[in-house]
Formats: structure tokens, C-alpha cells, sequence
């Protein structure tokens, strides 16, 4: 999956900066077009950090209406998904911390809910053993559920993944390291092989 993690930079990256540049020249097609790019995989990436429909969707849209109200004085970026992750991920923990009560741990329970979430997942929830994966994926720690979205499932690099998260490199190889060895000892319980899945 990863070999493939820069195919397409040089096209997305020219159509990234033409509609940044739309969006700073006042033109709402820019805007719109950005959304439409980046919303499904923005939900994908919130919903890692935090399964919160509406939190997730609230912080996705601030984010845009941000970077509308701000278009003139917002910098030029070479990365334009990474940046809107990065802002993403800030918005989402800077929400979750102003209101532990509100958006604390949910209940075992509750976490079960969240394994028939088709619009957020639907080629993952394919199969009976992506179900199972998409389960697992879920009961991990939400700082090891967001490294394993963003490098095995956003193809981001370790680099910008810690630019995303806001740590340090060394803190995205251990997070990904006891990811990976809670995946893979979730995996044996029910009789499936990691590598299947990320690599």
C-alpha cells in the first residue's frame, strides 16, 4: 500500500495549489471544490481520532469556514491535505479537551455501535473479516487508532503523520509499534493475520 504513497503527487499537487489559489482570489468554486476533494477522507481521518459523528462534522466544517473567513491571510502550503489533517486533528483534540464529560471514553458498549458505520467506512465494512477489522480498529487507544488511519490508511508518511499529530517522529514509531502488536494480538483471537490488512 505504501509504495504507491507518492504516485500521485506531482497531478494532485498542481490541482491542490490552483484551488488554493481560487480560494485566496475570493472564488467559492475553490472552496467547493476543496470539500468535495477532501470531506470524505477529512470524516474518515475525525472519526479515527474521535467517534463522534457530529463532533467530527462540526470540526469539518470549521475547518473550511476557517480557511474561508481567513483565505487572505492563510499561508501558501505545498501539502494541502496535509494541512487541512493537521487542522483537523488540532480542532478535534482542542474540542475533545474543552469537555472531557461531554466527549469522554465511550461505554464498551457504545463502541459496538460504531462497527455498521457504512458511510464512514464502506470499503472496509466489505467483507465479514473487514467487519472484524473495522471492530478491532475500534477498541484501539484513540492516539494508536489515528497513527494506523493516517499511515496504513491515508498513506501519510511517518514525517507527516507527526506533523498531523502534533509529536515527535520517535512518538509515531511507538504509537504504531503497540498499534500493530495490540492489532496483531486482537487479530489471533479471532483466527486473522494482520498483514492482510496494512502492509
Amino acid at each position: 500500500m505504501n509504495k504507491d504513497r507518492y504516485a500521485d503527487k506531482p497531478t494532485q499537487a498542481l490541482e491542490d495549489r490552483q484551488v488554493w489559489d481560487q480560494i485566496k482570489s475570493d472564488e467559492r468554486a475553490g472552496m467547493e471544490a476543496l470539500y468535495r476533494k477532501y470531506a470524505q477522507e477529512l470524516f474518515r481521518l475525525g472519526m479515527s481520532i474521535k467517534a463522534d459523528r457530529s463532533l467530527v462534522k462540526d470540526c469539518i466544517q470549521e475547518v473550511f469556514l476557517n480557511i474561508w473567513h481567513y483565505r487572505h491571510s492563510v499561508k501558501a502550503t505545498d501539502n494541502v491535505k496535509l494541512y487541512l489533517f493537521k487542522c483537523l486533528s488540532n480542532k478535534i483534540h482542542k474540542e475533545v479537551g474543552k469537555d472531557k464529560r461531554r466527549f469522554g471514553p465511550l461505554m464498551p458498549e457504545m463502541e459496538e455501535n460504531f462497527s455498521d458505520e457504512q458511510e464512514v467506512e464502506t470499503e472496509i465494512t466489505s467483507s465479514e473479516k473487514q467487519k472484524r477489522l473495522l471492530q478491532v480498529l475500534h477498541s484501539l487507544p484513540p492516539r494508536q487508532h489515528e497513527v494506523i488511519q493516517l499511515l496504513y490508511f491515508e498513506n501519510q508518511s511517518y514525517e507527516d503523520t507527526s506533523l498531523i499529530m502534533g509529536i515527535n517522529i520517535q512518538s509515531v514509531y511507538t504509537l504504531a509499534w503497540k498499534a500493530i502488536a495490540n492489532l496483531k494480538n486482537a487479530f489471533a483471537l479471532i483466527g486473522l493475520s494482520i498483514w492482510g490488512f496494512i502492509s
